[in-house]
């Protein structure tokens, strides 16, 4: 059973790349390879969805700030969206302690995906001359069975690797551990997405107060113990509030009457 569960993880984490054919960056790096999609798809594969998805959840905090400016990927989230989440949920780990594996891993497989990048330019290039030539079946080898296979070897059987050997024994490695490195790590984890939402707002929210509103909306979630509907409905109410007394919506108002003044005139 483990067998299928691994070459299936292995699957989806070869398509949740940059170089998939299903739809390249669009279908793979920016659905498949998101920690979310993925924790409920590995969910469905270990037969434990909630689990999956609140792993996801968790995962994809910390990443939620996550750009890729002119090609740079400071982290691979296809290995950690699959083999990590897999591992976790098969060795039933502490989601801190997934979230802090994830960062590794999703270091070191920027690596992988540097290598996998730059043999792809070699296959561009022949793909360039068989163009040239009007060969169609070196086109479709340099364009597209090289790059898959190139993409089997990086991302496939490391991923089914790390998950048929590495969900076995990663429980028996963590019990070797000391405890104050396990607390340390579970720290870590639980930093880390706070760590990604503190940078999402930095890079979206113009006017710095208005991070007064994430703090109320957090509030209302830990404190008060409001559900998201609830939550909701609060902050259309202010939003609301603050458009009537910001004076936007007199602004906008105002050039409509100059506007109709100026048609009568």
């Amino acid at each position: 059973m483990l067998v299928l569960q691994s070459l299936l993880v292995a699957l989806f984490c070869v398509l949740g790349s940059v170089c998939t054919p299903f739809y390249g960056f669009t279908g793979g790096w920016y659905i498949l390879s998101r920690p979310l999609i993925g924790g409920f798809i590995c969910g469905i594969i270990f037969g434990d969805v909630t689990s999956g998805i609140l792993m996801g959840v968790a995962i994809q905090a910390a990443y939620l700030a996550l750009v890729t400016p002119g090609g740079s990927f400071p982290a691979e989230l296809g290995f950690i969206s699959y083999p990590v989440i897999a591992v976790a949920l098969y060795s039933k780990i502490d989601t801190s302690l997934a979230v802090a594996l994830a960062a590794t891993i999703g270091v070191l497989g920027t690596f992988v995906l540097t290598f996998t990048m730059s043999i792809n330019s070699v296959f561009s290039a022949m793909s360039d001359r068989a163009i040239e030539k009007g060969d169609i079946k070196g086109v479709t080898r340099s364009f597209l069975i090289y790059p898959q296979l190139l993409q089997l070897f990086t991302r496939g059987i490391p991923a089914f690797l790390a998950v048929y050997f590495g969900a076995q024994y990663i429980q028996n490695f963590l019990d070797m551990l000391p405890a104050w490195l396990i607390t340390g790590l579970m720290s870590l984890g639980g930093l880390l997405p706070a760590v990604g939402i503190a940078v999402l707002l930095s890079q979206t929210v113009r006017n710095q107060s208005f991070i007064l509103f994430f703090l109320l909306g957090f509030l209302c979630c830990s404190v008060l113990g409001m559900d998201t509907i609830s939550i909701t409905i609060v902050a259309c109410v202010i939003a609301l509030f603050y458009y009537r007394t910001s004076g936007v919506s007199g602004a906008k108002i105002d050039t409509n009457d100059q506007l109709a003044d100026e048609e009568v005139l």
